[in-house]
């Protein structure tokens, strides 16, 4: 996948009419995009292309689900070509992982458990399902999570979608692509915004992991924190015009003083009008407009991961609303906690009155039934008032993931060169170290995933 290097930095030209303090501020931003465009040349040139790395066959066994002699036995029967080391031990990049899920699962039975367990992609009957990672504190560790869990998902075989909803875009960057490089039109924003919208088949971008897509964030999703409340209230003033003009019709078809064509004149203006009213709740329910666009897509994929803003504005109410699992990331520190419970009452409040507003949209068809969990991130194990602090939490929450993320540097190392610990170079970190923190990142990962196909009916 190709970083879209081609692009600079949009620099902004200081306004005569300008106060001395956005001057100093544009002076800023154009020194650090400057700073960063250059920087961006060296260590990623406009020709650098990110790829993903070959897994040992011990990884791949792993990932797969079977023994590292049976794999190559099964890799031998297909004559599945795979490369080799000077030790002649082999090596298996995604797609060769996935022929050889998708031999096991033929030999055992596709809609087998066996089968299921080495192809664990949605079968037959079994929706698409969302998972929004949210809080609205920033530093919760929420696009860290969200970027390791749609990787982990494509490495088990899962059909993936990531949608950036962040303008920070802190996902779409670990995959190459800067949003600050990113045109409007290939956003998350382009499918959100009411005037010529795209589908999101249309800005879904493939990436250098075989089944997983990417819908890159930007700051154009910051523009729809402006236009969704505008639009929404424009459609309400609209539709309270529309039904005072049906009011006034049915008052004269309910008066007995129009002959049998005049009523049917009025009967088939009522009938538009009503279906006016309708077609305008597209605009006001800014809130599902998420819901209705991932309709587009329904089929071609297995679990769409969003990653959204530190915040409860009207993207990230539209990803939560989407949801069918929502997970809070928590750090697990005293203030983030209160931050946490006033997140709590927010949302709720919120959700209660998009639940009821789409009681009033005639055909709407939503699903309430969700599930919430907690998982508390970035975890110092050596803190003693961080433990404190879980076990309050697991004490008053319910629905808190068992696994904890643990803080490590290697995360921190890792998203220096702009990988995920999935990616990264193994060597590049102390042996203990690494392990650590990848048996954390796996527990929490799997546990998510037992969440999602336990909602498919699966054990």
């Amino acid at each position: 996948m190709k970083r879209a290097a081609e692009h600079r930095f949009e620099e902004i030209v200081p306004d005569t009419n300008m106060s001395a303090f956005l001057r100093s501020m544009c002076e800023d931003y154009n020194a650090l995009t400057e700073t960063i465009d250059q920087t961006s040349k060296v260590h990623f040139p406009p020709n650098a292309q990110k790829r993903l790395r070959r897994f040992t066959a011990s990884e791949a066994s792993e990932l797969i689900g079977v023994s590292t002699r049976y794999l190559g036995m099964i890799a031998d029967e297909i004559e599945l070509e795979t490369e080799r080391d000077g030790r002649n031990a082999r090596s298996y990049s995604l797609s060769d992982m996935n022929t050889l899920r998708t031999a096991l699962a033929e030999k055992a039975g596709y809609d087998t458990a066996k089968g299921i367990g080495y192809m664990p992609r949605r079968r037959d009957g079994d929706p698409m399902r969302v998972i929004a990672l949210s809080n609205f504190k920033g530093g919760s560790a929420k696009s860290t999570t969200a970027t390791h869990l749609a990787q982990h998902l494509a490495l088990r075989g899962y059909r993936v979608l990531l949608l950036d909803l962040d303008p920070q875009g802190s996902a779409s960057a670990m995959f190459g692509v800067p949003p600050e490089k990113t045109d409007d039109d290939a956003t998350s924003y382009a499918f959100l915004r009411s005037e010529d919208p795209r589908s999101i088949s249309e800005v879904a971008l493939k990436t250098y992991f075989e089944g997983l897509d990417l819908v890159p964030g930007g700051r154009s999703l910051s523009y729809w924190e402006f236009d969704a409340p505008r639009v929404s209230v424009e459609a309400k003033y609209h539709q309270g015009q529309l039904l005072s003009r049906v009011a006034e019709l049915n008052e004269r078809l309910s008066s007995g003083s129009l002959n049998i064509e005049q009523s049917k004149t009025v009967k088939v203006e009522i009938a538009k009008l009503q279906q006016e009213v309708r077609d305008l709740w597209f605009d006001r329910a800014y809130f599902a407009r998420l819901s209705w666009a991932l309709q587009d897509v329904k089929d071609d994929y297995d679990i769409v991961v969003c990653d959204t803003a530190p915040n409860l504005g009207y993207v990230t109410n539209a990803a939560m609303f989407a949801a069918d699992h929502l997970v809070v990331t928590i750090h697990p520190q005293w203030l983030d906690c209160e931050s946490m419970a006033q997140y709590l009452y927010t949302y709720l409040r919120q959700q209660q009155e998009f639940e009821l507003a789409m009681t009033s949209i005639s055909g709407a068809n939503y699903d309430v039934s969700k599930s919430l969990h907690y998982l508390i991130t970035r975890h110092d194990t050596n803190s003693s008032p961080e433990a404190l602090v879980i076990g309050m939490l697991r004490n008053h929450l319910s629905n808190v993931l068992h696994n904890i993320m643990v803080k490590s540097s290697a995360i921190a190392e890792a998203g220096t060169y702009q990988q995920s610990l999935y990616e990264a170079d193994r060597g590049r970190f102390t042996r203990k170290t690494f392990e650590r923190v990848m048996e954390a990142m796996k527990a929490v990962n799997q546990e998510i995933e037992h969440i999602i196909t336990s909602s498919w009916g699966r054990k």
